[in-house]
């Protein structure tokens, strides 16, 4: 099955280095500025992924660019496989390093548009359908979201920002091994696409919004173009898509 990669990153103006990495397949990136670019891959199947260094972590950077760089060397993405990274990370900078953690979103797709999700933290994958509704198949680690799960959040209420913390994420320390890991997986059609983006994407935009700049071209690197202006360098942001051809 062919497949139409497109990425892009950016560091926002308050970062020196990009906290956020990715990995699309080919090649990790860890970008100040890397405006959209879009390739062709036809593979059997392909994983990728985006990574974002907690800012409150010292040299969080290093954690998303070690998830990445793992990444790009992972054969089958799973539970285990996260729990082993997670302890690679804490082998290699606990002790030098201790405590940078970051967010974690991977894919693992299928030339027959078989596909399945991992993450941790608020990392997020969207599955944009071929008329261009967006479907999070993510679920964010935050205390907003645990606090809708035990029913004690007020749909009409607007929550500060505190709330949206992270409840869970991968940190090199060899006592934090504990973290949630979502998965779930999915069905791809001829048409459609997964996006996978980090916070600087959807903290920045509202669904309302993503989908009216999703609408405004049928190209993605357009598209990206787009909400890389509309996010105007608030936040580190990192976007992977790939559409089944």
């Amino acid at each position: 099955m062919t497949f139409q990669l497109t990425f892009c990153q950016q560091a926002g103006n308050k970062h020196k280095k990009n906290q956020d990495a990715l990995f699309n397949g080919k090649a990790v990136y860890q970008w100040q500025l890397k405006n959209a670019e879009s390739d062709i891959l036809d593979r059997e199947n392909v994983i990728f992924g985006v990574a974002d260094g907690v800012s409150h972590s010292p040299q969080s950077q290093i954690a998303s660019r070690f998830l990445m760089e793992q990444l790009s060397k992972c054969q089958s993405l799973n539970s285990t496989w996260l729990r082993a990274t997670q302890f690679a990370l804490c082998e290699k900078y606990a002790a030098s390093h201790f405590g940078i953690s970051s967010t974690f979103v991977g894919c693992e797709l299928h030339a027959n548009g078989k596909g399945k999700i991992l993450n941790v933290g608020d990392s997020r994958a969207y599955k944009i359908t071929a008329n261009g509704e967006w479907q999070q198949l993510s679920i964010d680690h935050t205390m907003l979201t645990e606090m809708k799960r035990q029913g004690l959040a007020d749909e009409h209420t607007q929550y500060a920002s505190i709330y949206n913390g992270l409840t869970d994420c991968l940190v090199a320390d060899f006592e934090a091994d504990d973290f949630r890991i979502h998965t779930t997986e999915f069905q791809l059609e001829k048409g459609e696409s997964l996006l996978l983006c980090s916070d600087g994407l959807h903290d920045r935009i509202s669904q309302g919004r993503l989908n009216f700049l999703w609408q405004q071209s049928q190209d993605n690197d357009v598209r990206l173009h787009f909400l890389q202006r509309f996010v105007r360098k608030t936040d580190d942001f990192s976007v992977v898509i790939f559409e089944m051809l």
